[in-house]
C-alpha cells in the first residue's frame, strides 16, 4: 500500500513496453501504412470523409516536412488536423493490445500494482496514488480494472467503484471511455474493429499538444496541477520533456520530497537540460519505467 501522496506522470515511453508507439515510431506507422487502398487507409476513408487525395496530400507533406512527430507536424499545418487525428486515433487503437498488459518483460504496471494491492478490493481504493498522462491510450485503468476484477471475483459495478478512486486523469484526452465507465460512449480496450462511431468518439476525444486548453482540457490540467501541489512524491516516467507540457502543467515549479523521473536514451547534457526546464528540483536516471519502479520509487 501506498498512503503517502504519490503522483505519477506518464509520457509515450511508459506505453511503449505495451507496443503503443513513441512519437517517431507513431510517424513512421503512418508513412508506411497510408500508402496503398488497403489495410488501414481502408479503415479511414470507410470510416471517416477522409479520400485518397486528402490522404496523399497529408502523408507527402508529412514525410518531408523534416519534424519527427505527427504533434510536430501538426501544429504547423493545422490544416491537416482532423485527418491527423483520425490517423493517429486508427494507430492508437490498434496499439492497444489486452494480452500484452499482463505478459510483458518490462511490466512496470505489474510491479507498481503488486505494491498497491491488499487483501481486499476496497483496500486498494485507499492508496494515495494518481495518474497524470498525456497519452490517449487506456493502458492504466484497463489494467487496474480487469485485474482488480481477477483478484477479487467482484461485479463490473463494484470493481469500477475502487477503480475511479484512483484519479487517472488524461492530459491529451484518450482514445475513448471504457465500457464499465461509460457505457453509452464506449470504446473497448483492445478492439481494433473500426466503425464510423469509433472514429467520431476518437477524434472528439484525442487533442494535440499546441491546441488551446479551451477544449475542456483546462479542468484536467487544473486537476493535475491541485493533485501535484499536494503530492509528496512525484515521478516523472517515459516524459518527453516538451517545454510546452512542462510549463502547462508547473512541472518547474512544484517543490515534492522526493522530485524523480527516467530519462532514458539522453545524454548527460540533455538531461542537464530537461532538469533545469523542471525547475531544477528533479532527479532524473538514464533508465526506463520499470527500473524507475524497481531502483527509486517508494511504496509507504
Amino acid at each position: 500500500m501506498i498512503s503517502t501522496p504519490t503522483v505519477f506522470v506518464l509520457g509515450a515511453g511508459a506505453s511503449e513496453p505495451y507496443g503503443l508507439p513513441l512519437g517517431y515510431q507513431l510517424r513512421l506507422n503512418i508513412l508506411e501504412k497510408y500508402n496503398s487502398d488497403t489495410g488501414h487507409t481502408a479503415h479511414l476513408t470507410n470510416t471517416t470523409p477522409f479520400v485518397r487525395k486528402a490522404i496523399n496530400q497529408f502523408v507527402e507533406a508529412l514525410k518531408y516536412s523534416g519534424l519527427s512527430s505527427v504533434d510536430a507536424f501538426l501544429e504547423r499545418r493545422p490544416e491537416f488536423m482532423d485527418i491527423g487525428k483520425a490517423m493517429m486515433g486508427i494507430e492508437l487503437l490498434h496499439g492497444e493490445n489486452h494480452e500484452r498488459l499482463w505478459q510483458n518483460d518490462r511490466n512496470w504496471l505489474t510491479y507498481l500494482y503488486g505494491n498497491m494491492i491488499g487483501s481486499s478490493l476496497e483496500e486498494f481504493a485507499d492508496n494515495q496514488v494518481s495518474f497524470v498522462t498525456f497519452n490517449y491510450d487506456r493502458c492504466v485503468e484497463h489494467f487496474l480494472f480487469i485485474s482488480l476484477q481477477n483478484a477479487f471475483g467482484r461485479t463490473t459495478d463494484e470493481t469500477a467503484a475502487v477503480v475511479s478512486r484512483i484519479p487517472i486523469v488524461h492530459l491529451h484526452g484518450r482514445l475513448g471511455h471504457l465500457s464499465w465507465q461509460n457505457g453509452g460512449s464506449a470504446v473497448d480496450f483492445g478492439d481494433s474493429q473500426i466503425d464510423a462511431r469509433k472514429m467520431g468518439i476518437v477524434m472528439k476525444e484525442i487533442k494535440v499538444v499546441h491546441e488551446e486548453l479551451t477544449d475542456g482540457r483546462d479542468k484536467d490540467f487544473a486537476q493535475a496541477k491541485e493533485l501535484l501541489a499536494k503530492a509528496k512524491r512525484v515521478y516523472l516516467a517515459g516524459f518527453g520533456f516538451g517545454s510546452r507540457n512542462v510549463q502547462r502543467l508547473g512541472l518547474d515549479s512544484i517543490a515534492p520530497e522526493a522530485y524523480q523521473g527516467t530519462a532514458y536514451g539522453l545524454t548527460g547534457k540533455e538531461i542537464g537540460g530537461c532538469a533545469a526546464m523542471c525547475g531544477g528540483q528533479i532527479r532524473l536516471n538514464n533508465f526506463q519505467t520499470l527500473d524507475l519502479m524497481r531502483q527509486i520509487v517508494e511504496f509507504s
